[in-house]
């Protein structure tokens, strides 16, 4: 990927995120939905207004706690994100077998290369595949508390030198730096990514861009001792 098709896709990504901002029917919305989720206690036109405040700056961020409308879509009981899969395109481990509760809805994330990030629902809860290395589940407040605490969840390195990730819409490009010069970049697609990183290279620093293109977390990285 060159510098301009980096620049023109990040171009996109800072429209999408500009169209996340809620209008004032979807605050209102949002402030009930947390005045039934909290029995017993009573939402004063005071408190109401320091949420809606809250809202407001969450809002004026661009970003911050909000998530790709798929990802979000998903954890409040929507369908898996990105590219559906079915039949032979299953993984092995994921279709219908005797006395196997296989999930409905399966999809890939992102990829890169043959790894990919795989999304489905199972039970109730919300699971990620980290390619054929590893899965998670847990339940989608576990999933939303984490993206709400930093801008990404990071699984990796796995397999060769590869990361996997969930982000929030801040993060619209995820890199890798090495320790003589260079970078590899991915985009995030539907809230999350898949990095294969070139270990030869001796990747040294994992960032997450905003659409602009400024820095907004990093992490050194760091490979497992044996």
């Amino acid at each position: 990927m060159n510098q301009a098709d980096v620049q023109k896709a990040l171009k996109e990504h800072a429209k999408a995120i500009g169209d996340l901002q809620p209008d004032p029917e979807r605050i209102h919305v949002a402030v009930l939905g947390a005045a039934r989720k909290a029995p017993g206690r009573r939402w004063t036109p005071l408190v109401t207004g320091i949420v809606c405040l809250l809202l407001g700056a969450a809002v004026a961020t661009a970003a911050t706690g909000l998530l790709d409308p798929a990802l979000e879509s998903f954890l409040h009981g929507g369908k898996s994100p990105g590219r559906q899969l079915s039949g032979k395109a299953l993984p092995s481990w994921l279709r219908p077998a005797p006395g196997y509760n296989a999930p409905d809805e399966v999809s890939v994330v992102a990829s890169s290369g043959e790894e990919r990030l795989l999304a489905y629902r199972q039970r109730g809860w919300i699971c990620f595949d980290y390619g054929s290395h590893a899965g998670e589940c847990r339940t989608p407040r576990e999933w939303r508390r984490d993206l709400e605490k930093a801008p990404w969840i990071l699984r990796g390195p796995v397999g060769r030198s590869v990361w996997f990730g969930l982000v929030d819409a801040s993060v619209a490009l995820v890199r890798v730096e090495y320790r003589e010069g260079g970078t590899t970049d991915v985009l995030v697609r539907n809230g999350g990514f898949v990095l294969d990183a070139d270990r030869a290279r001796d990747p040294q620093r994992l960032v997450a861009l905003d659409a602009s293109g400024d820095e907004i977390v990093s992490a050194p990285v760091v490979y497992p001792t044996r």
